[in-house]
Order: C-alpha cells, then sequence, then structure tokens
C-alpha cells in the first residue's frame, strides 16, 4: 500500500532518522566491528535497523512522508547492508562472496537506472526485495551473536539467512531491471 506525499520538505523527523542512521550509527557500527567489540556492534546494530522501521512508523503516523524519505528508506538500507557486511567480511564474520553479489546487482540497478532514468525510475519496493532486505537485516545480528559466543547452530542459522537474502537480492533485481525496461518502453518520446 503506498501512503500518499504528504510534504516534500527534506528535514522532516522520519528524514533526520535516516540521515541519522547513515551518519552516525552506521560508521559507530563498523568501527566497533572493527575494533572487536562485538556485544557493542550488536547493540548498535539493532538500533540502526530499528531507526529503519521508526522513520517508517514516523512518517506514516505524523503524515510526514516524502519523496525524498520514499526514495532514501531503501538507499539508506542497501548502504548499510553493504557497509556492515564489507566491515564483517575484513573483520572475518562472514566471506566476501554474498557481499560481492549484493554489490554487483546494486551497481547493475545504479547503472540502469542512470542510464535510462538519469536518476530513480520510481518502482515501488517489491515483496521479494522487502523479505530479502529482512533476511539480511536479520542475518547480521545473527553473525556477530555467532561469532561472539561460538554457537556453531546460530552461525549456520545466520549463513542460511544471509545467502537467502543473497538469492532474493538477485530475484529482486532481476525484477527491478524487468520494472525499468518496462517503465523506459512507455515513456513519451521527446517532439523533435
Amino acid at each position: 500500500m503506498t501512503v500518499p506525499l504528504t510534504e516534500n520538505r527534506v528535514w522532516t523527523v522520519p528524514n533526520v532518522i535516516s540521515f541519522g542512521r547513515l551518519v552516525v550509527l552506521l560508521p559507530l557500527v563498523v568501527w566497533l566491528l572493527l575494533t572487536g567489540r562485538m556485544w557493542w556492534a550488536l547493540a548498535a546494530l539493532v538500533l540502526l535497523s530499528a531507526s529503519d522501521w521508526i522513520d517508517g512508523f514516523l512518517a506514516r503516523r505524523l503524515r510526514q512522508t516524502s519523496t525524498l524519505g520514499q526514495r532514501l528508506d531503501p538507499v539508506a538500507d542497501r548502504i548499510a547492508i553493504l557497509v556492515v557486511g564489507g566491515a564483517m567480511v575484513v573483520a572475518g564474520i562472514i566471506p566476501w562472496g554474498p557481499v560481492a553479489v549484493i554489490l554487483a546487482v546494486d551497481v547493475a540497478l545504479a547503472v540502469l537506472a542512470t542510464l535510462w532514468f538519469r536518476g530513480s525510475p520510481d518502482l515501488d519496493v517489491s515483496r521479494i526485495g522487502k523479505w530479502r532486505t529482512g533476511a539480511l537485516l536479520l542475518a547480521l545480528p545473527v553473525l556477530i551473536v555467532a561469532a561472539g559466543t561460538d554457537v556453531a547452530w546460530l552461525g549456520v542459522l545466520g549463513f542460511a539467512l544471509m545467502y537467502a537474502g543473497a538469492f532474493g537480492h538477485v530475484l529482486a533485481g532481476i525484477g527491478y531491471a524487468r520494472g525499468m525496461a518496462r517503465r523506459r518502453t512507455r515513456r513519451p518520446v521527446a517532439a523533435a
């Protein structure tokens, strides 16, 4: 269900939370991971993930939905997953493969959007895209707990979620590419 846009200001409460997620919480999570402070990294990552839900809730509750917020939220999710995933690779918690797959899909979609639309194609987030993001955002803290405790079954669960999320990312990426192609063919041709 799409919530109608009621304002297009930049400095709304939800947008400030999204910006804060990117410029405060994300670097904090990375620093904590790279310095081996797993439990603090977990707490910061939980706060980072919770802020994703909170900004959407507040946007609807305060009627502060905006074009910027609708575009910023999924971009912030992708950046968070890639940056935290990259930090976890550097920290030796996860292999680079799933993060590389996610990055490759995102780069391919960004190139298509830039070439075909010179920016955002304004596609709605797909159901598989939401499931993929959920799986990845759950996998990361589970894998941090597994690394901090050496509990084998948590590692298995975390890697299952991560690989399912990476696979879902590929499927969602294919869907978004098809959606962009359909939208591109329906664009009106400029008069000469």
